[in-house]
């Protein structure tokens, strides 16, 4: 059963408690039963705004990311996943944002970009939504381009590779075995003005540093 959902804001101090004891716990889970590696977390500033922009084929995506940076992250998310009142719940302590898909959500695009402009990491997928391996690739939606646009945060393209293989959208459970690897690349800005065009050259040219880096990974595992 789905309830109706109450918006609450909860403290930053209780989100910080939240990853320093449960994002800790869930990270040695992953380490333990898909042997998590980490790359380029060097180039995550330490404080200070940042957008991440990862592909997004798994279920386990958004837990990969909050539980491999250093600094707590607030996600865009459809509202679908936040009405249930566990894991609804769970999803705000971990700085969740719902997102109603229909049509454009201001309130959604306010609260990410007061996020932002509080110094804060989002968390953005350019795809939109998690993509079945069978349906090839999705239209990029320009959602990066824009927030980065209106606030000249660095955005950080990121690979996650292997998570589609052990949680895919399809299956409703993940499989206790499987590699999982983060790559996190070197930070773009956004250059110019506040223009549609520009922001969706911009989002596609973060979907293309994703996408090689895919590419590189693909061909060196065919070497091995």
């Amino acid at each position: 059963m789905v309830y109706p959902m109450k918006k609450r804001r909860y403290s930053e101090k209780f989100q910080i408690f939240v990853y320093k004891r449960i994002a800790g716990v869930f990270r040695k889970l992953l380490k333990w039963f898909y042997n998590l590696e980490v790359y380029g977390i060097e180039n995550i500033p330490l404080e200070g705004p940042v957008i991440i922009a990862p592909n997004h084929r798994s279920s386990l995506d958004v837990l990969v990311i909050a539980t491999t940076l250093p600094r707590p992250i607030k996600a865009l998310g459809k509202i679908e996943r936040f009405k249930y009142p566990i894991f609804g719940r769970f999803a705000r302590y971990l700085g969740g944002i719902p997102v109603k898909r229909e049509n454009i959500d201001l309130s959604a695009v306010k609260d990410g970009l007061e996020a932002i402009r509080k110094g804060e990491v989002l968390l953005i997928f350019p795809e939109g939504t998690r993509l079945r391996r069978d349906k090839g690739d999705a239209k990029i939606k320009r959602g990066i381009g824009y927030f980065a646009a209106k606030t000249k945060a660095p955005v950080i393209p990121t690979a996650i590779i292997g998570a589609d293989n052990i949680w895919p959208p399809e299956k409703k459970l993940p499989r206790l075995s499987g590699k999982i690897k983060v790559i996190y690349s070197k930070p773009l800005i956004y250059d110019g003005e506040h223009n549609r065009s520009k922001e969706e050259e911009f989002t596609n040219k973060v979907m293309e540093i994703i996408n090689q880096i895919l590419r590189e990974v693909r061909i060196e595992n065919e070497k091995n």
